[in-house]
């Protein structure tokens, strides 16, 4: 299995492992050992998220794995990141995302407004991330797709202020819209590496990965809420 290493630094020091080669896979660890060791049981995951959406399983031999670049940095890029997306890649993002979606409302459009506002008790929030409970997390998903990740490779529609306020149904089924939208009409652009540089590095295949990654991230953050939370409202009966 071919990774690449991405080592953050300021607030978010740590590492994360991406499988560029199996869209939106990536795992984070404190340090370098350790997210190597944490890789091959987290593809293991991956693969089984598509197996239930019946996707083909990625292909790979997780027990070996193969490290293709290291990086260090903020927002930087892989050299991978830098190219044009291949054809089928856009589609095969919004097919994850669809899979992402569909996992995301089956866990939330039950929960009772007390679960959804339930602030978890949790010690390491980043100082700069305001998105502690459910209802939270759920407008930071719509907003950071057409508020962060597309901005970043030319997209000019909704503005985010626009969500703030509204449910969060739909302030997921607006961003989404926009995302579907937007990434149509890159799929038949002349152009799909739009890479920019500046104090960050940014391109269609990064936003590619991180959209589906950043969705998949929150969801597995939300069924803990939820766990907990059930758990807490068990132990008080």
């Amino acid at each position: 299995m071919r990774v690449w290493l991405h080592r953050w630094e300021g607030n978010e020091a740590g590492w994360n492992a991406w499988s560029l080669e199996h869209l939106g896979f990536a795992t984070w660890a404190p340090s370098r050992d350790g997210v190597l060791l944490r890789t091959p049981g987290k593809f293991e995951e991956y693969q089984q998220w598509l197996a239930r959406h019946g996707a083909a399983a990625a292909g790979a031999d997780s027990t070996k794995v193969i490290i293709v670049e290291e990086v260090s940095g903020n927002e930087v890029a892989f050299a991978d990141d830098l190219g044009s997306a291949e054809p089928g890649e856009i589609s095969r993002c919004m097919g994850l995302l669809d899979f992402s979606r569909q996992d995301l409302l089956a866990t939330t459009e039950d929960l009772s407004d007390l679960c959804l506002d339930w602030n978890p008790p949790y010690q390491r929030f980043a100082e700069w991330a305001w998105w502690h409970t459910i209802r939270q997390i759920l407008a930071h998903c719509a907003l950071t797709e057409v508020g962060y990740y597309l901005p970043k490779i030319g997209y000019s529609g909704l503005d985010p202020t626009e969500l703030v306020g509204a449910h969060w149904r739909e302030q997921l089924l607006l961003s989404r819209r926009e995302t579907e939208r937007f990434l149509q009409d890159l799929d038949a652009a002349s152009d799909t590496a739009r890479v920019t540089r500046s104090d960050e590095v940014w391109s269609v295949r990064k936003v590619l990965r991180r959209l589906v990654w950043h969705e998949l991230l929150h969801w597995k953050s939300i069924n803990r809420i939820v766990r907990e939370y059930n758990a807490q409202m068990t132990s008080t009966i």
